[in-house]
Order: C-alpha cells, then structure tokens, then sequence
C-alpha cells in the first residue's frame, strides 16, 4: 500500500468545522482573502478522486490542489 500523501486544496468561499467530515477529517482554513484551505493526508488517488468529486457535488468552486510537504500542510495562526 502506497504512503499517504500530503495535499492543499484550496476552494472559493468559507467553511465551518461542520464540513470536516465531508472531507475525510482534513484541516478546514479559512483564509482571509475568501478562500478556504484544506489541507491534509489522503491515502491515494481514489481517495483524492473522491474528495474532488464531493466538492463538484456540493457546487464549491475548485481553484486548486497540490501535493505538499508535512510542514506545509500544519495549520497556521489565521488572524
């Protein structure tokens, strides 16, 4: 079985803490210029896939996904 990989993937708009289990337990940020941050392991493509297709499905707009090291995906201070 492959090592999980880190990713960030950023939508348009904020979330609350309620959405985390619509996206497999990842870190939710909410950044200040109006786009939200998950950030976290998934365990393989399928996994990603299916994140991807959940955030189609509930009409949120994908601006991006990228693999990402540990360090960056720690959740920061947002202020």
């Amino acid at each position: 079985m492959d090592k999980p990989t880190q990713y960030q993937i950023k939508i348009k708009g904020h979330l609350d803490d309620s959405w985390k289990d619509s996206f497999e337990g990842m870190t939710i940020s909410n950044l200040e210029n109006g786009e939200v941050l998950l950030s976290g392991s998934i365990q393989d493509q399928s996994a990603l896939q299916g994140i991807l297709n959940r955030i189609s499905n509930l009409g949120l707009t994908l601006i991006s996904v990228n693999a990402a090291s540990e360090e960056e995906t720690k959740p920061k201070d947002i202020e």
